[in-house]
């Protein structure tokens, strides 16, 4: 989600191919499912109540994200406005951090970040580790074992704390990578029926969610 990738513009202006969140809600909603979007920085300004009445169900906000490997963790600017707008609508919300982090000491430093940023609110979602950084790989000098413990140290402190937690990614990199992990999952996969043979928990199935009360830019919807 980190890279809701489109910067926020002047002006802005939905496309053609955008997906409107009532046809995910038609298509997808059901008895066992929540439809539900998440958001950071880029979205701008939310009316929340128009989020709501479009029959949002569920946020997850990006907390914070690290600048770049062995970087420092910065809050996002939009978090503690967004956290408090949604609960103010008594929508449920998680958070997500984009790390950075290539060792179990970093991972463990991150989670307690996370915890100390979110202690005060309600969290009824899990905390999301999101690690996307395969461009650069290379850099981090880390086997795809060592990553997935890294990942494990971070969602097995947030664990320890009370909360819930989740592992970040496509379907690809789930396939490939995320092998030696056995916590809950938020799937990426932008797709009209994902076919994905494992467990998720959320499915991220658009980037270009257009979302009543999110007019700057679009919405990823879950």
């Amino acid at each position: 989600p980190q890279s809701n990738k489109t910067t926020k513009k002047e002006n802005f202006t939905f496309a053609e191919n955008a997906v409107e969140f009532a046809e995910i809600k038609e298509k997808h909603k059901n008895d066992n499912t929540l439809v539900g979007i998440d958001v950071s920085k880029w979205q701008g300004n939310i009316n929340y109540s128009e989020v709501k009445k479009a029959g949002v169900e569920f946020v997850m906000l990006r907390v914070g994200v690290q600048k770049g490997l062995d970087g420092e963790y910065n809050l996002d600017s939009k978090f503690k406005e967004y956290i408090e707008g949604f609960t103010k609508e008594d929508i449920p919300v998680g958070v997500y951090f984009f790390s950075y982090a290539n060792s179990k000491e970093e991972a463990k430093k991150q989670a307690k970040w996370v915890i100390k940023q979110i202690k005060k609110y309600d969290i009824e979602l899990p905390v999301a580790f999101d690690w996307e950084n395969w461009d650069g790989y290379r850099n981090f000098n880390v086997s795809f074992h060592t990553l997935n413990e890294v990942a494990n140290e971070f969602m097995d402190v947030v664990e320890s704390k009370g909360y819930d937690s989740i592992i970040y990614s496509s379907k690809n990199y789930l396939n490939m990578v995320w092998k030696y992990t056995n916590h809950d999952v938020w799937l990426a996969h932008y797709t009209e029926q994902t076919d994905y043979d494992k467990d998720y928990m959320i499915w991220q199935l658009t980037e270009k969610g257009k979302v009543p009360g999110i007019e700057e830019n679009y919405a990823d919807i879950n």
